[in-house]
């Protein structure tokens, strides 16, 4: 789907003035949740779910009516659909009284960069030099796999019918079928994975070396920003999966960063409050089968 931010067009009558759909453990969706909580906006929230979690709801006949794209999240202001989660928190933060995620306009090129850097554009198998987050679903893939194990192989075959993006309908077979032995040294998937690590850690070790050079709290000097945000989900994606313990070691601004971002009270409503019962058995079977598993140990002791 080419349209992004906020749409000309309503998808429905609503007495709601904000209405997030959204899944618990998309990534998107956590940044847009992160959002809203800080900016302590009340809102109606509709869990959709993802084959991750369960089901292609994302690809449903009333989903595609919200969304074409069959992506979460669509944030809905006043029936008027806002596309794009980089979109949706610029949009957010504008809308409302609360401007305090917006630094001074001096600032707001600095966080305009470092949302920019942080986002997922396009293909994500591209442009990885340029977005960090065009990094994580490649570095996601054992958690995929781990998750994907709890869901039934004629659920995943659906997506060949209704779901408008094939390819990654493909790789979750694909992950169903070979479990960790698709991340093999031969494997395709697990060059792509070395790759993405690889270009992550370039983009985290900027972070770091800005945060030393700028001895602040946050990353926009000593203003919670909308860059803040953006980077706090790649974090949390990144320990969620078990990339920490390589990624994180050799950057201590950045860990002592996340630390202070992990004890905000908005993060921890809107992520850690958010549990679903296949997520938390993918992360705890990823993480005894890092250890276990011979394909998965040495992909996860290598960067």
């Amino acid at each position: 789907m080419d349209k992004i931010g906020k749409q000309s067009f309503k998808v429905m009558d609503t007495n709601e003035k904000w209405i997030l759909y959204h899944n618990c453990f998309s990534l998107c969706s956590r940044k847009v949740r992160f959002c809203l909580e800080e900016l302590g906006i009340e809102y109606k929230e509709e869990h959709i779910d993802l084959i991750e979690t369960g089901k292609y709801e994302v690809a449903s006949k009333k989903f595609l009516k919200i969304n074409p794209g069959a992506t979460v999240p669509v944030l809905l202001h006043e029936g008027y659909p806002v596309y794009e989660s980089h979109e949706q928190i610029y949009y957010l933060s504008k809308m409302t009284a609360n401007h305090s995620i917006i630094p001074s306009l001096e600032e707001e090129k600095l966080m305009d960069y470092w949302v920019k850097k942080s986002s997922m554009v396009g293909d994500p198998m591209e442009n990885q030099d340029i977005y960090a987050g065009n990094c994580i679903g490649a570095l996601t893939f054992p958690l995929f796999a781990s998750m994907i194990k709890y869901i039934n192989i004629n659920k995943i075959l659906i997506g060949l019918i209704n779901h408008p993006l094939k390819i990654r309908v493909i790789l979750f077979i694909i992950l169903k079928v070979f479990g960790y032995k698709a991340f093999s040294n031969v494997s395709p998937l697990r060059k792509l994975i070395k790759t993405s690590l690889k270009n992550i850690n370039i983009h985290l070790k900027n972070l770091n070396d800005h945060l030393h050079e700028n001895n602040s709290e946050w990353i926009v000097n000593d203003v919670f920003t909308l860059a803040d945000i953006s980077w706090a989900v790649i974090l949390h994606r990144i320990e969620e999966v078990g990339w920490s313990k390589i990624l994180f070691k050799d950057k201590p601004f950045l860990s002592k960063y996340y630390a202070r971002v992990k004890n905000k009270k908005s993060f921890i409503n809107s992520i850690n409050n958010y549990n679903h019962k296949i997520l938390n058995k993918g992360v705890k079977n990823l993480k005894f089968k890092s250890k276990s598993d011979r394909n998965l140990s040495s992909l996860f002791n290598d960067l």
